[in-house]
């Protein structure tokens, strides 16, 4: 149905919903404005949800739901009220200058990861029938076509080892090592990296073929007062971190400039929680991976990553 009637879209409402000042977010927030969070500011200022809307702005229904019945019967609302009156007219901006704080600035010819984050078995699990252990989400890791290339030697020789360079390590450690398994999470700061030592090693060569080795720790670490339970007010003393141990193995092919494979597994202990990653009931620590690996070519794979670019890089 919505492939049929619709124009899907997707879009990262975290911007858009206050921060991105530029037409794109002002058509969001004339959308949002009319729908099921219309004029709130407490607890919060999210927009997330689904809307139907005409293209010059319109709502036509709107809801925030993971239930699929409660869906349909929006989807179902939005095309009644079209049907009673269609669209004629375009309404929706055909080019303005973008805010510069969140333009895409996709790394074209660099490498980009697709990340998945998921729980790992517990060793004692009093909760074993909870849906939530089965969760994931994804993420994706932009990196510049020169950061790729700095990551393999300039004169690789078997043996050789080198740290992972800097920024590649910082970015990975903030933004991507990350509880967001049920939920969305804010990126670490700075000071919150306590450990990031991630090594590169050459395995073999054959060709134009270069494999590495990758493995190391990092240690991300917060403590202070915020929420720990979505839309509601911030609770002291709060705790948070993950603590992993990063293997993986990669191969950059230098004629074409280009990973063809990258497999990394980051696999450790996470505890405490933030307002909309749902961890409210399961703050003790827990085991948790990440996985990285190349992203595909499809338009899905063009997705920015969960975090704010202007910080990214």
């Amino acid at each position: 149905m919505v492939t049929d009637r619709f124009v899907p879209v997707a879009e990262n409402c975290s911007p858009l919903q206050h921060a991105q000042q530029d037409a794109k977010g002002e058509y969001f927030r004339l959308i949002a404005e009319q729908g099921h969070y219309a004029g709130r500011t407490i607890p919060s200022t999210s927009r997330q949800g689904l809307y139907a809307f005409k293209a010059d702005g319109t709502l036509l229904a709107s809801i925030n739901t993971r239930e699929a019945r409660p869906l349909l019967d929006m989807i179902e609302q939005a095309l009644e009220r079209w049907d009673r009156n269609p669209e004629t007219a375009k309404g929706a901006p055909e080019t303005y200058e973008p805010d510069p704080r969140f333009r895409s600035r996709y790394p074209e010819g660099g490498l980009i990861l697709l990340t998945t984050t998921r729980d790992l078995p517990r060793v004692v699990d009093t909760r074993p029938d909870d849906l939530r252990r089965r969760a994931f989400n994804h993420d994706y890791a932009w990196f510049t076509r020169e950061e790729a290339v700095s990551i393999v030697p300039s004169d690789p020789r078997i043996g050789q080892r080198a740290p992972l360079p800097d920024p590649i390590t910082r970015r990975i450690a903030r933004f991507h090592l990350v509880d967001s398994t049920r939920g969305e999470t804010p990126a670490w700061r700075p000071e919150h990296v306590e450990v990031a030592d991630l090594t590169v090693e050459v395995t073999g060569l054959a060709g134009s073929a270069v494999e590495l080795r990758l493995h190391g720790r990092v240690r991300n670490h917060a403590h202070g007062d915020w929420p720990v339970k979505g839309f509601q007010p911030p609770e002291p003393d709060q705790d948070r971190g993950y603590d992993a141990q990063l293997l993986g193995y990669l191969t950059y092919d230098r004629t074409r400039a280009a990973f063809t494979r990258f497999e990394v597994v980051a696999a450790g202990t996470r505890w405490g929680g933030t307002e909309y990653n749902g961890r409210f009931d399961d703050l003790a620590p827990a085991p948790m991976g990440v996985l990285f690996e190349l992203a595909g070519t499809l338009p899905r794979d063009r997705t920015p990553p969960h975090a704010n670019l202007a910080e990214y890089f």
